[in-house]
């Protein structure tokens, strides 16, 4: 089989490499915002509800750092949230506090043992049970 040639240019002098190009990427400041709704800050109070890979049932009520429509982060000294995760929450969002059910979209490591938790939150749960009708 015959093989393609291929040219690839040279880069500029004092251009960046793959690694520097990949930093600047990777950098905060550099990235698009992918939110949807702005970001609010404060603290506000979530009641978190889950089950971790072992099926062990966790409960803690943490201090949201920011929030908005569609999630929240917060911090948990508990090692058990993982990427993907479903959780029951609710968030204290003024006089409306519904449960959700969520997920988990990111964990990254904090100071002292911590671990900061990104929630994107799913679906309302329904509030009120559906009754059955009752005959007389």
């Amino acid at each position: 089989m015959p093989e393609l040639e291929v040219q690839i240019p040279a880069e500029p002098e004092g251009a960046a490499s793959p690694a520097q190009r990949k930093a600047v990427q990777l950098s905060p400041q550099a990235r698009p915002e992918r939110r949807r709704e702005r970001r609010q800050k404060g603290p506000r109070q979530v009641w978190v509800q889950g089950t971790d890979v072992h099926g062990k049932q966790i409960e803690e009520i943490q201090i949201m750092q920011d929030y908005s429509r569609g999630g929240f982060f917060f911090v948990s000294s508990l090692h058990c949230y993982y990427v993907g995760m479903r959780l029951h929450v609710i968030p204290s969002f003024g006089s409306l506090n519904l449960e959700f059910v969520a997920e988990v979209v990111r964990v990254e490591p904090k100071p002292k043992m911590a671990y900061g938790v990104g929630v994107k939150l799913l679906h309302a749960k329904d509030p009120i049970p559906p009754q059955k009708p009752t005959h007389d």
